[in-house]
């Protein structure tokens, strides 16, 4: 009759087994009815090296899982197009294409005053160049929302220092990271202060409220955006 020890031993070979093959989601599960049936120190029991067979399947597994999201979540590509401000266009090393919104900063829209500067600020430093992108999240209209870099240089805070775009705030208090929201809104103060691109204007009008002006023009139209303003999101 099978006895704790050898059921776990059995648990622990299928698992190992299904990870070879590549199934990576099943060593997890498989470790971890073997420690509720006879724990790890069962398997070190009966034999040393299936202890450390254990650890070490564990750190490749959560090794590779880190490797997987991490490249998921940035990569190299070379800017093929700049929309505005604050929206481009990347192909990455693979050719796959993609639309990227700058987190954390919003630009002029093009219809309102210095909306084309603003776009053209950042195709003078991105278009046609290489980029490294860290994307955090997607924004409601399947865009990366993401921090790019030139030579590392972060464009998003250039367009910041340049006055050609604002610190998005509201969002950027619930999701950046707090040096990196410190240095974006001292960028903006030192951008104000010295006149630099929007803020020549006496009284700018912020991208946000261009915006809820406009659907408010058309007769409350696009009211579903109204509620993603509401929340800050992009």
């Amino acid at each position: 009759m099978m006895n704790l020890k050898h059921l776990a031993a059995a648990v622990f070979l299928a698992a190992a087994s299904a990870y070879g093959a590549g199934r990576t989601d099943w060593l997890q599960t498989g470790l971890d009815v073997a420690k509720q049936v006879g724990g790890k120190e069962v398997l070190q029991n009966i034999s040393p090296d299936w202890g450390r067979l254990a650890d070490s399947l564990l750190n490749s597994q959560k090794s590779d899982g880190s490797k997987r999201r991490q490249s998921a979540n940035a990569y190299t590509g070379r800017v093929s197009k700049v929309s505005d401000g604050d929206t481009l266009h990347v192909t990455d090393g693979n050719g796959r294409k993609h639309k990227i919104r700058l987190a954390y900063i919003d630009a002029p829209e093009l219809q309102q005053l210095y909306g084309t500067r603003s776009r053209d600020s950042l195709r003078a430093a991105a278009e046609g160049e290489t980029v490294q992108v860290r994307v955090f999240e997607h924004d409601r209209y399947k865009r990366e929302v993401a921090r790019v870099s030139k030579d590392g240089t972060d464009l998003n805070l250039m367009q910041l220092r340049n006055g050609a775009a604002w610190h998005y705030g509201s969002y950027a208090k619930k999701q950046q990271e707090k040096s990196a929201y410190a240095a974006y809104a001292a960028a903006q103060r030192q951008a104000r202060q010295a006149r630099e691109g929007l803020w020549r204007a006496n009284n700018p009008q912020a991208p946000w409220d261009y915006r809820k002006a406009q659907r408010e023009a058309q007769g409350g139209q696009n009211r579903q955006g109204n509620v993603w303003d509401l929340f800050g999101l992009w």
